[in-house]
């Protein structure tokens, strides 16, 4: 039984969690990733990776999450924007609560599903006005099923 590619799962890899010295945390929890291969122009396949996040806040005052700020560096090292409608909203995340939200990304070029990718968060979270220090979070997306990415027909 073969799983649509863009059905939502756990990385192939995931790294830890990246959390602040005040404990707040940000986590991969799943991702889908869909390359369309261009066989005509090698190394400039179309992807989309949707990267659900969890940021968790176990402290007692709200954080902010500006996902527009967000970046996922691909194994070339370039840095990749969010494609997610209304990202310049941030959401707000309650004192001891936590949020899972997705992001997309899209990039001709670049990024690769059979490849590590990095979620960068530099400046992304902020307590009030002040940004907080977040890791990168490092996953490898799952692979697409057998199949999936090769030329058909003649």
């Amino acid at each position: 039984v073969l799983t649509p590619a863009c059905a939502m799962t756990s990385p192939l890899q995931n790294g830890s969690a990246a959390t602040t010295a005040g404990g707040i945390a940000m986590v991969v929890e799943r991702q889908s990733c869909d390359e369309t291969v261009q066989p005509r122009q090698p190394g400039n396949d179309l992807v989309e990776a949707i990267v659900e996040l969890e940021v968790r806040n176990p402290t007692d005052q709200p954080v902010a999450v500006h996902r527009d700020r967000l970046r996922l560096t691909a194994p070339d090292g370039s840095s990749i924007r969010t494609s997610t409608w209304f990202a310049n909203h941030p959401l707000t995340i309650a004192a001891a609560q936590r949020q899972t939200f997705q992001v997309r990304f899209m990039s001709r070029g670049g990024l690769s599903c059979w490849k590590p990718m990095e979620l960068r968060a530099d400046g992304a979270v902020t307590r009030g006005a002040e940004p907080l220090t977040l890791a990168a979070v490092r996953f490898t997306p799952a692979h697409a099923p057998p199949g999936y990415g090769t030329p058909s027909g003649p």
